[in-house]
């Protein structure tokens, strides 16, 4: 017995400072831990101890420097804090000498003599609201981690969108300037041909003139506007633009909020997207009256922007580049027509095999394949019209598979790419006879040359048809195919 009480004594010295041989607590006398190991509370480190910017421990003189040179900063010796939360009682209502109780709501202490009742919370012993709190402290932290790895993931995915949408833009300021005529040249063409071949190339360059300025300042308006824009305001907007409107006129050099400026942007090209695709057909049609040398002729001659003006891939003049179709049959039903715009001007050369497979010129092509693989919402794959399993396929070149373009474009929705090679002695990434559409955005692939302007929601519906390996539980049948322009 005498040997327990020594102990007990023994740890009850560890809970007091040996300085003012107080007992440690979590609020006014936290226990400070020094370099040399020694340990004492938080108002005796602060006015007997501490010296500038040091303090100096009592027992072996050493010096120990101030983080920050506030004794605030020093480390709390957790393992003495605890062992003086446990021996010493709890100390009793100061007023009514009660055993002290805590309300975990109003987070004061409280006897059951004080006026305490009409709040109606529960009060409990400081052991048990200890008790509970630890445990709303971990649930709490635990939470708070799965809530901080969401938002990680949150941000990754909006770092991944923000990449995808600069190599997007890059790839766009890598293409060239082109003009449908150099403008020294254009006097001469008019005079050398006939009278009905110069009114359609006027008529051609005014529509690609009124596409330009009403895309530019729709572009100013994205730039100078103060507020979020919505597809209200933007269908407001284009309809006033349309109608022969000034665009709004510019500050000097203001700093805009770049989040307001890609925010804009971005709704601007949903818009595009969503609103302006059922008017693709309409948008050709281009007013033949009045003359280019007037500035408003050509916005009061196109009565809304074309696709081609508005840049997006999915959206562009389907006049401007080769349209392919494909008749497409599942389970010896029809099923519809996708059309394909093939960008010739930036990947000549896989447009020419695409091409030629197309049309069958060479006695072989994309006619009677199958869909061999399609993964629900990401692509489906065609092509092969050799073994149609996807370890076939050819180019019409002479060499049987070729190195593709580097087009630089972004596989996006909607975008057409050349599937790789799948020989085993390929190691290069050549690419032969088969194509992927792309139904979602796909880092990495570079093979772009194509895009679906025509039957993309049938491409979606042939997706579902996949099962987890990406083989699809129908016949789809590409039961012909070939040039529209």
């Amino acid at each position: 017995m005498e040997q327990m009480a020594s102990s007990l004594d023994d740890l009850e010295e560890l809970a007091l400072c040996s300085c003012c041989q107080r007992v440690f607590d979590e609020t006014e006398r936290l226990p400070k831990l020094l370099s040399c190991k020694h340990y004492f509370c938080l108002p005796c480190t602060r006015s007997v101890l501490e010296a500038g910017r040091e303090v100096r421990c009592v027992h072996c003189w050493k010096r120990t420097e101030l983080p920050e040179g506030r004794a605030e900063s020093l480390p709390t010796h957790a393992a003495v804090l605890s062992l003086a939360r446990r021996l010493s009682p709890d100390p009793p209502c100061s007023v009514h000498s009660l055993p002290a109780l805590w309300c975990a709501v109003c987070g004061v202490r409280a006897c059951r003599a004080c006026d305490h009742t009409q709040h109606a919370h529960a009060l409990r012993p400081t052991r048990e609201a200890r008790t509970l709190l630890q445990r709303d402290t971990r649930l709490l932290q635990s939470d708070l981690q799965r809530l901080a790895v969401r938002q990680r993931d949150f941000l990754l995915r909006a770092l991944d969108a923000a990449t995808a949408l600069k190599t997007r833009l890059e790839a766009e300021l890598a293409l060239p300037i082109t003009y449908p005529i150099p403008f020294e040249r254009t006097s001469v063409d008019v005079e050398s041909c006939s009278l009905a071949a110069a009114t359609a190339e006027r008529e051609r360059l005014r529509a690609r003139h009124a596409d330009a300025l009403l895309q530019c300042r729709l572009d100013d308006l994205i730039r100078s506007a103060n507020v979020p824009l919505d597809f209200e305001l933007l269908r407001r907007a284009l309809s006033g633009l349309c109608a022969g409107e000034s665009s709004p006129t510019l500050p000097g050099e203001e700093r805009r909020d770049p989040v307001l400026f890609l925010a804009n942007y971005c709704m601007a090209q949903l818009y595009t997207r969503h609103c302006l695709v059922r008017r693709v057909p309409t948008l050709d049609v281009i007013d033949g009256t009045g003359a280019l040398e007037a500035d408003a002729a050509p916005e009061a001659a196109s009565p809304a922007p074309t696709t081609a003006a508005l840049g997006s891939p999915m959206l562009r003049n389907p006049s401007t580049y080769p349209l392919f179709y494909f008749n497409l049959e599942v389970n010896g039903t029809p099923f519809g027509r996708v059309v394909i715009e093939v960008r010739e001007d930036v990947a000549p050369r896989m447009a020419r095999n695409f091409a030629v497979l197309a049309t069958g010129e060479l006695g072989v092509g994309y006619r009677g394949c199958t869909v061999f693989q399609c993964w629900e919402n990401e692509s489906v794959i065609t092509g092969d019209f050799e073994l149609n399993n996807g370890r076939g396929g050819r180019s019409v070149f002479e060499e049987n598979y070729f190195m593709p373009d580097d087009t630089k474009m972004v596989a996006v929705r909607g975008s057409v790419g050349m599937r790789r090679s799948q020989k085993r002695h390929d190691n290069l990434g050549l690419v032969g006879s088969q194509f992927r559409i792309m139904l979602r955005e796909m880092r990495g692939f570079t093979a772009i040359f194509a895009f679906v302007v025509e039957g993309l929601e049938l491409v979606d519906r042939l997706s579902r048809t996949g099962d987890s390996a990406g083989k699809p539980h129908s016949s789809i049948l590409i039961t012909s195919c070939g040039k529209l322009n």
